[in-house]
């Protein structure tokens, strides 16, 4: 009889799982990383693993993006365990309108990516209407610190303008000190993103992007150049090798790189070679050339071995990383 009533609360619970509209996503990674800064070499080991959850009823979703890394550079009292919880958000609707409130991260990818760090706040708001072509969007980016949402200087508003001959079109007013607008589309197999920002205390900056194929291979050339150093927070970048909002590059006012990739007997290969401006020091630049390589396994897992060489204040810094990873 207890057999019985087990196997009937396993089957009711089975049955709850599959009738709701739950998905569980992630991907995992090791990286061996190998550096040689002027002479001096360091071997450092991280695993990371990437929960998704998503959970949907209707019009409402739930989001929660876990995080769960350990790293160690071979000594037991420097081996890091950390439990992230990277991205919790609900996103619904209220009549028309689209609502987004919680705590994200947005990509390098979006508006004013690559220029400032679209780092998770505490208790955002997103509140958007989108009516053909034309998107407006209002909210709160939150505060820096304290558990309070401080409306007065964290609101935001703009509008989305698609297809306006062929371009998409951003203008926002990111809070009481900085104005943006940006412009992005394609012509003649070429495309194209420009962005500037107008910050009251931190100056104007430019993001500029071109990408196309020349004899086979896809060819990236940026650039980005601000008034100062304090207007470039992104550390993360997805585009650049190295990115200028990064703490080692705390005078950098901008970089220029060009960014070349080809597949060969599948296996891909990307180069990028660039300059940051002011990326040592306020009077030397800091040169960099990367190096990738990205093949899939037939075991379901992807290979990917990049070397890194980058000027420093004195001699060069090299850096091999070997990643394994795999997406489920």
């Amino acid at each position: 009889m207890k057999k019985q009533l087990i196997a009937a609360a396993v089957a009711a619970t089975m049955s709850v799982v599959a009738s709701a509209d739950i998905s569980i996503t992630g991907n995992a990674k090791y990286e061996y990383d190998h550096t040689d800064n002027n002479g001096s070499t360091s071997n450092t080991g991280n695993t990371e693993v990437n929960l998704l959850v998503k959970g949907k009823s209707g019009d409402t979703s739930v989001v929660a993006n876990f995080e769960i890394t350990r790293s160690d550079d071979g000594t037991t009292s420097t081996t890091s365990d950390a439990i992230d919880v990277e991205d919790l958000y609900m996103t619904t609707k209220v009549g028309d309108i689209a609502v987004k409130a919680g705590n994200w991260a947005s990509g390098t990818s979006a508006h004013l990516g690559e220029i400032d760090n679209g780092a998770r706040g505490k208790n955002k708001i997103d509140l958007s209407y989108t009516m053909g072509d034309i998107k407006v969007y209002a909210g709160n980016n939150s505060t820096t610190s304290g558990s309070d949402t401080a409306y007065d200087d964290n609101m935001y508003a703009g509008v989305v303008l698609n297809n306006v001959m062929g371009n998409t079109i951003n203008i926002k007013k990111h809070n009481e000190k900085q104005d943006s607008f940006g412009i992005k589309g394609s012509m003649g197999g070429v495309s194209y993103r420009v962005e500037t920002a107008d910050h009251d205390t931190e100056g104007d900056t430019t993001f500029a992007q071109l990408e196309g194929t020349l004899g086979g291979l896809k060819v990236n050339v940026a650039s980005l150049n601000a008034d100062s150093a304090a207007a470039l927070d992104e550390d993360d970048s997805s585009l650049f090798a190295l990115s200028t909002g990064h703490s080692d590059n705390a005078t950098a006012t901008g970089q220029d790189q060009v960014w070349i990739s080809t597949d060969m007997q599948g296996t891909k290969f990307d180069v990028k070679m660039g300059s940051i401006e002011k990326g040592i020091s306020t009077t030397k630049d800091r040169d960099y050339t990367q190096v990738k390589a990205t093949r899939k396994l037939a075991s379901g897992a992807t290979a990917v071995v990049t070397f890194t060489d980058q000027d420093m204040s004195s001699g060069s810094k090299e850096n091999l990383e070997i990643e394994l990873n795999v997406a489920f």
